[in-house]
């Protein structure tokens, strides 16, 4: 099985019920708003979790910033989770930055703008853009994960096909993937990528709404052998997607100027 995945574990946050999320979750914000069009927060909120304790921790063998460490800085990449009310509270101050005005939510272009803006402010050494077209996407998407980074990947609106959704699958082991939902105008958080060897049949179908929390009825019932997939996060969940039903999706329903990933790279 080829695999490409990030180099350390994702973000992890304990839940009130103790489960142990995969990423944030932007059911768990305080608005209806920011409840149904909050995805772009959340993305950008766990990949600058990611980058800041991957620079800290680069600080920290090279001998840098020792004394002021912190035990989260320490075990930041063990696979230790954070508390979901201290997750929030990262949440809510960059919720200052990440401004979400009605349904048209924060635009790819307005991400990319927000996060340079706080990649300055915090002295990280990254800067960032929206990509544009597919040429860009399949050379940038594997750069990224190549480099560490967490890719934010959008899935867009449809405006004229609004009942065209993307299947998400979710890891059953030993290589099967079952379909549980869907989703359409949504950013989610792209963790790794990889071939399937095993053939697996799509799960039951499930019904729900927008956004990305929800079924649908555009799946195909098998993953078929070196398939490529991408790991995500979503919803707090870790599901995958077929990356070519995903570029399908994007000639058919969407194009690649609302469907596309923002680029991330290493200043240097």
């Amino acid at each position: 099985m080829k695999k490409q995945m990030l180099q350390n574990p994702y973000i992890a946050v304990r839940t009130d019920s103790g489960r142990i999320s995969y990423g944030g979750d932007q059911s768990w914000l305080s608005t209806d708003v920011e409840r149904s069009f909050g995805c772009g927060l959340i993305a950008s909120a766990d990949i600058l979790r990611y980058l800041r304790r991957k620079c800290r921790l680069e600080q920290t063998s090279e001998g840098k910033d020792i004394l002021t460490e912190t035990v989260e800085t320490v075990t930041a990449f063990t696979g230790n989770s954070i508390g979901k009310q201290e997750y929030l509270e990262d949440i809510r101050e960059l919720s200052k930055d990440f401004r979400i005005r009605g349904k048209l939510g924060i635009t790819g272009f307005g991400l990319a703008r927000r996060m340079n803006r706080i990649f300055r402010r915090e002295n990280l050494p990254y800067r960032s853009k929206w990509s544009i077209g597919k040429r860009r996407l399949e050379r940038r998407l594997p750069e990224m994960l190549e480099a560490d980074i967490p890719v934010l990947l959008s899935v867009g609106p449809g405006f004229f096909h609004t009942g065209q959704r993307l299947s998400l699958y979710r890891s059953k082991g030993e290589g099967v993937y079952e379909r549980e939902n869907s989703m359409r105008d949504h950013y989610v958080t792209v963790t790794g990528r990889l071939s399937a060897e095993t053939p697996a049949t799509a799960g039951r179908d499930s019904g729900g709404t927008e956004g990305g929390k929800s079924g649908g009825t555009d799946a195909r019932q098998r993953i078929e052998a070196g398939e490529d997939l991408l790991r995500i996060s979503s919803w707090g969940e870790e599901y995958y997607i077929r990356y070519d039903e995903y570029i399908d999706h994007v000639k058919k329903y969407d194009n690649f100027l609302f469907s596309s990933i923002l680029y991330i790279r290493r200043k240097g």
